[in-house]
Order: structure tokens, then sequence, then C-alpha cells
């Protein structure tokens, strides 16, 4: 197969069950592929695919949750997203998304039960875990499987508003506690502490519209990324209501992505998109379209949703001989349209046509 990246030389090469091989090697026949672009795959970095809606929070279990990832991870996959960074959930069942058959699901990096301080966040939902305990419970369940400790930054609290919910020093002591054993820190931040986070070491700032031009200076000084969410933010405006107080802060928020994106761009921050349950499974290319409009380049939009996440976690954001045949093919080069996204031609993981409008 003939694979063309967008601003890179085109080659061949072939599939043997698995594994991306050598032309002369191939044993799978594929489509024709030389009239399109491709891509490594879709990548969603703020996913939950043991959910399908904030309508569940109340009621979920571990049972629903377990249930939820075999739909929710093949929607993905129809839809090119061979990428998820999930970022953890109600419990640790989020772990059990790296148990279902790798044919079956993108490719997986998970945090388990959120971690959040008494009222700090949904009640019931995650690991309560107070300051005071917060070192010692990610000593405990860092090393866990899935890569990734989710912490909760901020949360309203009645008639005071938005608190940060871990002071910086026990924030930075946790993020090193992480470190230690090679796992990776998100951390939700809708408000203010983004800036706290960011100078703890946090690995991934979620949502983050109150980040700083210095605070995006220091993620692209040491690798860090950002996922906007921006298409999670609009839905939580119109679910509030524009006049809310939630309403008005989401949206001043937003407004602030205009200039906080080109800048990110400029600096070289890793920009990542994620949808975070506001659209359905699979349909990432939503906040593509929304980080090209919120100011991304479309070149920058298209590598947020692909090559720069690939690239994040480690895997190869070009097909190359030995590893996972994992590959997106566009009728349309995505960077002079990012809109295209939403229509892979052919969707490859591990070897196998999966979905696409020429399957």
């Amino acid at each position: 197969m003939l694979i063309r990246i967008p601003g890179e030389e085109p080659f061949e090469i072939g599939i043997d069950g698995n594994t991306f091989v050598e032309i002369a090697d191939a044993t799978t026949v594929v489509p024709d592929t030389s009239r399109w672009w491709a891509l490594p795959g879709l990548a969603d970095c703020h996913a939950h695919v043991t959910m399908t809606s904030l309508a569940e929070f109340d009621a979920i279990t571990d049972e629903t949750m377990q249930s939820t990832i075999p739909g929710a991870t093949w929607a993905h996959l129809e839809h090119g997203v061979l990428l998820i960074l999930d970022k953890g959930g109600k419990s640790d069942a989020t772990l059990l998304t790296l148990d279902h058959d790798a044919d079956l699901r993108p490719y997986v990096e998970t945090a388990g039960a959120m971690i959040a301080p008494e009222g700090g966040y949904y009640a019931g939902f995650g690991a309560e875990v107070q300051p005071e305990d917060l070192v010692a419970h990610i000593a405990s369940v860092a090393a866990t499987r899935g890569g990734w400790i989710k912490l909760v930054g901020d949360w309203p609290r009645r008639g005071v508003g938005p608190q940060n919910n871990y002071p910086h020093d026990i924030l930075e002591e946790a993020v090193s506690a992480a470190h230690d054993v090679g796992v990776r820190v998100a951390i939700h931040s809708m408000a203010h502490s983004a800036s706290d986070a960011v100078a703890a070491g946090v690995d991934s700032i979620e949502h983050g519209p109150f980040l700083t031009k210095s605070d995006l200076e220091d993620l692209a000084a040491r690798g860090g990324a950002w996922v906007p969410t921006i298409v999670n933010m609009l839905h939580l405006v119109d679910l509030l209501g524009p006049d809310s107080s939630g309403g008005k802060m989401f949206q001043s928020g937003l407004d602030r992505m205009r200039d906080l994106l080109p800048a990110a761009e400029s600096l070289g921050v890793t920009v990542l998109a994620g949808t975070d349950m506001a659209v359905p499974h699979g349909e990432v290319a939503a906040e593509a379209v929304r980080l090209a409009e919120y100011g991304l380049t479309d070149e920058a939009a298209v590598a947020a949703t692909s090559t720069a996440a690939y690239e994040y976690v480690g895997r190869p954001p070009t097909p190359a001989v030995g590893n996972e045949a994992d590959v997106v093919f566009f009728d349309e080069d995505p960077t002079h349209d990012v809109s295209i996204l939403s229509r892979p031609a052919l969707v490859v993981r591990r070897g196998r046509i999966v979905g696409g409008t020429h399957a």
C-alpha cells in the first residue's frame, strides 16, 4: 500500500498479520490507497470509554462501566480513533479496558479512579483523598498498569466559587511520587488551579482555560501537554446556561482560548484533542474543528488529533516496518480542511480493516 502522510514523501509498505512489513513480505491484500492521504490514526486524549454521558455519574457501577467498554471502544475504531487516553473514572474499573481484545479496541492508556478530596468533585465519584493523605495514596496506586494518575485540581464550593483542591507543595510531592514509578499525572483544571499544577510538574493539563502564557512557556520547555476539550466546555455552557455563574466562567475561559491556543502553537506546546463525553464516542474530529476555530492552524489541529498524540505517548507517528499495522486514510489532505477527519476512507487496526467509507 502507498502511504502519503501530509508534508512527507510517499512510501510503500505491506502488511503481514498485524504488523507492517516490507512490500515483498506482504500477505494481506488491501484496497488501492494511492489516491488517499494517511495518518497513523486519530487520537482522543480525554476519553471515558466506561461511560457515555455526564448523566451517568450518579448511577454508574463497575458492572455498567465494564459493559460499556466493548461498544465504546469499537465506536472509536470505526471513526478512525486508534489511540485513546482515558483520563479515569469512578473506580479502577477503567483499567479493565486494557483487558479487552486489542483487535477490537484502540491502543489505550488510562488512569484508574479519579482523585479528589471530600467535597472536591462529584460526591461518591472516584477516590476521596484528603490533602494530607495524597502523597501516600499516590505512592500506593501509581504503579497500576494504566500509565496515568488523574487528579481533580479545582472544584466549585457553594458560596465561594471554584477552589483549588490541593496545596502546591503537596501537589508537587504527589507528582514526584508518580514520576518515581514512571507514571504520568493529568489534572482537571477548569478554574485557576492550572498554574500550580504546571509549577508542580503535572504532565497534562485537562481543560485549562485559565492557563497563562507563562504556564504555556513552562509546559513547552518540559514537554508537557494541554488537552483543551473545547467541545466539552461549549457543552457545559449550554448545560448550565450562559447566564449562570458557571456558564459565564466557562465562556470567559473559552474567550481566553482564542489567545492561548495560537500562543501554545507558537511556543511548541503539545496540544492534544480530547472530547470528555461531549460528543459520541469516536467523534474526536469535532474537537479538531473547534481547535482550528479557536486559533490553531489546520496543520496543528490535525497534529493534535493524530501525530502529536502518538509522539507524546511514544507510538510511531508514521507507519514503519515492524510496528503494529495501524493507519487511517482520507480522500483529501486534512491539513487543508480539518473537517475531513470526520470522514475516514479506510481504517486499519492491527492489519484488519475496521471502518471507513471505502471499507
